[in-house]
């Protein structure tokens, strides 16, 4: 479990590890292409002339299982994070040893978007790219024994000749690079009222992934010596880990994939030629589609009745083949490709319906409802996004902007947030959930996020009017 931590946090932060959708920033009306993110209507009949968003880094962690002390983080102490990580000397657990099959869940999430931008093309007709790398990992309903002796190496004492269960755990993580197509038009106009949609393509260059389902593990930790596997089974699949190891382009890309988001936007303005509107009501489905990851990776079954991995502390892997070849040989009498179903897998994106509420309160203030709902996969593997409800209060002009996001996240157990984000000119900078990088909390969830946007302002519809007349 520390290694896992490392892994996820350090991806986190080396992709720029999509987070909770900028809660603070992406429902403005100066959001510009970051705005197509969370509804690809957005961009349609925009206060912007054209936008070029420079680049925007985010990261989300959250959890019920993991937590630092605040005490052992610094203020914004996001180096103390990485070295603790690598290290293993900042995270403890909420393992409860009276109830051991107590369920958690984690989920990291991230965003790092690069070069992109929008312009009008003509009236009413918008068009946009986006280049991004993204990444996400959900752990769900894994029992406290397995993530405790996980997070110890399988080498606290007291958790020794135990017999534990775990019939629930199911893991799930992927990294891509995404490149989008934008188009928002105008569908509809007449008087107060108009009808916005868009859509956005995606080309997706798969990363790496991983997966473990089917999850249905008896198992006893002897000593140092063995493991004893009674009536168990897993199915898990992952990409070659070891490519990165030589870090040419090639090495990255484990496979393809296609999707595509869609969305519209109702808006309501008190008089028509209006700047601000009085209220708009967006609903929009993101991140349909899925990679199919079939360049250096593979799927497996282990299934025994009965199995013993002796030796385990002494044994050694140069490469996770090795490894794979090893849990195959323990779980089928000494055959070490048995175990291998497949060389390919389809991972899901993080599908999610989104509905968006704005309503202008006066003038400059704007007070903004969002509800995102991840869907499951049934069966299938792929990345899910948490639930997110969220309350946010906005005050907004051209050059500067300030917003308090107030949120409930769900992934298997609720999350209150508190947050806040400024749009400075150019430049933005805020966390849907910073709390405990202000050291205001213990470490158990963060939600940050920075970057740089260039747009020009249209020309106000106000002034075109009179223009005009």
């Amino acid at each position: 479990m520390k290694g896992m931590v490392m892994l996820f946090f350090c991806c986190g932060v080396a992709l720029g590890l999509q987070a909770q959708h900028d809660l603070g920033l992406w429902n403005g009306n100066y959001s510009g292409i970051q705005g197509s993110l969370l509804n690809p209507s957005s961009i349609a009949g925009s206060k912007l002339e054209w936008d070029v968003h420079v680049f925007s880094v985010n990261v989300d962690f959250a959890n019920n299982f993991l937590y630092a002390p605040k005490s052992r983080v610094p203020f914004f102490g996001i180096g103390r994070i990485i070295r603790g990580s690598i290290d293993e000397n900042l995270f403890l657990t909420r393992y409860d040893p009276q109830n051991p099959n107590k369920l958690y869940n984690v989920s990291f999430s991230g965003l790092f978007l690069g070069p992109s931008f929008f312009v009008k093309i003509r009236k009413k007709h918008e068009i946009g790219l986006t280049t991004a790398l993204r990444g996400m990992a959900n752990i769900r309903n894994i029992t406290g024994n397995a993530g405790q002796n996980a997070f110890d190496y399988f080498l606290s004492s007291n958790l020794w000749n135990t017999s534990f269960q775990d019939q629930s755990a199911r893991v799930n993580a992927m990294g891509w690079a995404e490149y989008g197509l934008h188009y928002a038009t105008v569908l509809y106009e007449n008087g107060n009222d108009e009808l916005k949609g868009g859509v956005t393509i995606k080309i997706l260059q798969g990363m790496f992934a991983a997966y473990a389902k089917h999850t249905n593990l008896t198992y006893r930790i002897v000593d140092t010596t063995a493991i004893a596997f009674t009536n168990s089974s897993i199915d898990y699949g992952r990409t070659d880990f070891d490519d990165f190891r030589r870090r040419t382009l090639h090495n990255f890309d484990h496979g393809v994939g296609r999707g595509f988001d869609v969305g519209f936007t109702w808006v309501h303005r008190d008089q028509p030629g209006e700047d601000n509107y009085r209220w708009r009501l967006g609903l929009s489905l993101l991140d349909v589609g899925s990679v199919n990851f079939d360049r250096n990776s593979g799927s497996y079954h282990l299934e025994a009745a009965n199995a013993v991995f002796s030796n385990w502390h002494e044994a050694a892997f140069a490469n996770n083949t090795q490894l794979d070849q090893t849990l195959s040989a323990v779980f089928y009498n000494g055959d070490s490709a048995r175990s291998q179903t497949g060389t390919a897998f389809h991972m899901r994106l993080p599908t999610t319906l989104s509905l968006q509420a704005d309503y202008n309160i006066k003038e400059r203030f704007f007070a903004n409802l969002t509800i995102l709902k991840g869907f499951g996969h049934g069966d299938n593997v792929g990345v899910v996004q948490p639930d997110i409800y969220s309350l946010t209060p906005r005050y907004e002009t051209r050059w500067f902007e300030v917003s308090l996001p107030l949120s409930l996240m769900y992934y298997g157990h609720w999350q209150p947030r508190m947050g806040v984000a400024i749009r400075a000119g150019y430049f933005f900078i805020g966390g849907d959930a910073p709390g405990s990088l202000l050291k205001l909390n213990d470490l158990q969830q963060a939600d940050v996020y920075a970057g740089v946007d260039y747009f020009m302002p249209a020309k106000s519809k106000q002034a075109a009017l009179f223009k005009n007349q």
